[in-house]
């Protein structure tokens, strides 16, 4: 039975039935043949939401939208445009710049591809760019969004492996801005192959008024981490300061805010948290399934069973997360993977918050990546160009990103070190 509930959750996938109804269908349709009370999925359907830690993920998104229809983004594009426009590719490494920024703001790929992309992918354009590099320049950098704290999804993974969120954020600050730094290289590199123009040196006056425009937008994610770290308020409590501290910018200092742009983020974070929150209650359900037919525990057998080294083992669940991440959402796949592989990652000796991080990384890049990739259909659509363009412009950012991911695998330091500082 536990296969027909595997086999009809992915012909729903096939039939373009949104992931949380085909989670919820197929598990329902488990529960139906096996005879298990409907009582007792209603309680499990329920009952991942009765958790105060996720309180965080409506405040998080709340903040990263009140910032992004705040205007911040201009601020943040103008800060990078004076750091880095006289690289070759001068507006594609702005966009790499710019999503690093925007990644300690908002929290979330999916904002920053639209609301960067939305900005530069035009200007990059109207300067020569090729669209189909422009896309892939914005679908693949702004995947750092859910790596550089503070992120969302770390809250999530936090709460389903009960680590800590502080550590979380701060293990995911040096692979973030290392992934950052190599599309950075990479767009650097392909630009000066091609002829790609760059921008005039800023002067020193200017890179000054750009840094104190954007300060208190780049104040906030430090503000965050050290609320956290500091042990004053706890992670749900963070959240809800970040939302005020980003209305408060927002309308009274850069005074950007207005009352459509407030509606606006008020809609986009009830919609972004309804599907979160659909997709955990039914992902829940589904996960529940697979943990009572012991499916984590036979996957885990049968990896095992391959009598691989450790560092080859390691290799193969990240190819295999990488190849979740490509044909399934983020959310649902940390439901699935996390029971499965967290036990054999720690049973392997590696740090259950590196494991987290190397997981969110492998991930992320399924962001970008087709059939499903969110950040890239949005960036496609912004640069009015086929996928099938795009695909040879893309996959240098999914080689380097995929290196960068095993690096952080086998280079524990690269997580571990600054949380160590602070302890």
């Amino acid at each position: 039975m536990i296969w027909i509930m595997i086999i009809s959750f992915f012909l729903m996938i096939a039939f373009s039935v949104p992931i949380a109804f085909a989670m919820g269908g197929a598990a329902l349709l488990y529960v139906v043949v096996e005879g298990i009370p409907l009582s007792t999925m209603a309680q499990q359907f329920f009952s991942e939401t009765q958790s105060f830690a996720f309180l965080a993920v409506p405040f998080f998104i709340l903040a990263g939208n009140l910032m992004v229809h705040g205007g911040i983004a201009r601020r943040i594009i103008d800060l990078a445009n004076a750091m880095v426009r006289q690289l070759p590719g001068g507006l594609g490494c702005v966009s790499v710049v710019t999503s690093m920024g925007m990644a300690g703001v908002s929290g979330s790929s999916v904002a920053d591809a639209a609301s960067v992309g939305s900005i530069l992918i035009p200007e990059m354009k109207q300067k020569g760019y090729h669209s189909s590099f422009a896309a892939s320049i914005n679908a693949s950098s702004s995947v750092v969004g859910i790596i550089i704290p503070p992120s969302s999804t770390m809250i999530i993974i936090a709460w389903l492996t009960n680590l800590s969120v502080a550590q979380m954020f701060l293990a995911g600050i040096i692979p973030g801005v290392l992934i950052g730094l190599t599309y950075l290289v990479v767009t650097v590199l392909i630009s000066m192959k091609r002829g790609y123009p760059s921008e005039p040196r800023p002067t020193l006056k200017e890179l000054a008024g750009s840094i104190v425009r954007a300060f208190w937008a780049l104040l906030l994610p430090l503000f965050l981490i050290s609320v956290i770290v500091l042990g004053i308020a706890t992670a749900t409590e963070a959240a809800a300061l970040s939302a005020v501290y980003a209305f408060v910018i927002a309308l009274m200092v850069y005074r950007s805010l207005n009352w459509n742009g407030l509606i606006r983020a008020l809609r986009e974070s009830v919609y972004s948290t309804t599907v979160i929150m659909m997709i955990v209650c039914t992902a829940s359900m589904f996960t529940w399934v697979l943990i009572r037919e012991g499916i984590p525990q036979l996957i885990s057998d049968l990896l095992l069973g391959f009598g691989l080294p450790a560092w080859g083992l390691l290799f193969v669940m990240v190819l295999i997360m990488l190849l979740f991440g490509m044909v399934m959402d983020l959310v649902p796949n940390l439901f699935i993977l996390i029971p499965v592989f967290f036990p054999l990652a720690i049973e392997l000796g590696m740090d259950p918050i590196q494991f987290s991080i190397v997981m969110l990384s492998t991930l992320a890049l399924g962001l970008f990546t087709p059939p499903v990739g969110t950040t890239l259909f949005i960036s496609i659509h912004l640069a009015k160009v086929e996928i099938e363009e795009t695909l040879k412009d893309l996959w240098p950012y999914l080689v380097a990103g995929l290196a960068v991911v095993l690096l952080v695998t086998y280079i524990p330091q690269l997580t571990m070190w600054i949380p160590g500082l602070i302890n």
